[in-house]
């Protein structure tokens, strides 16, 4: 495992690679098939390239061996005290590697770092496998829930104590 670093707009490209191969993969296993087949090419490469040049949350990238990017965490203090993880995705092919937790340490490292005592984050309800990897790094179900309009599938709050 190479490393992580500080994603760029330039990064776009690869992190549509790896978000599709996520969504298309990973949540073809747990998510409702209209929802995987919702998320196309081109609307995943506009949601990244818009992520990545509004400068609202912090990015951060992991590259293999080969420097390939094979995952990325996505976050942003939420408040004087308060971290939030907007989004974390490890390549299907890269999965089992370490790269998840890595990641997510990484950010709530910086997170602390930055003053956030605690930390949230949501996950599609149905999305087991995520909440249990978020639940074996410390996360927990904070009791909400909320379905997105774009999404129309039930999201579930973790929260942290940093």
């Amino acid at each position: 495992m190479a490393g992580l670093r500080t994603a760029t707009a330039d990064d776009a490209a690869a992190f549509t690679t790896v978000f599709l191969d996520c969504w298309h993969l990973s949540y073809s296993r747990t998510m409702p098939a209209e929802l995987v087949e919702r998320m196309t090419p081109d609307s995943a490469a506009a949601l990244w390239q818009r992520a990545l040049a509004d400068g609202g949350d912090r990015y951060l990238a992991a590259e293999d061996d080969d420097g390939t990017l094979v995952g990325f965490v996505g976050f942003r203090l939420a408040g004087p005290d308060a971290g939030y993880v907007g989004s974390l995705y490890v390549s299907p092919h890269a999965q089992g590697g370490g790269y998840g937790r890595r990641l997510l340490s990484a950010a709530e490292e910086e997170l602390r770092d930055r003053g956030a005592a605690t930390a949230r984050l949501w996950v599609f309800e149905q999305n087991e496998p995520s909440r249990r990897f978020y639940e074996r790094s410390g996360w927990a179900l904070d009791g909400t829930r909320e379905t997105l309009p774009e999404w129309g599938q039930p999201q579930v709050g973790m929260a942290k104590r940093l």
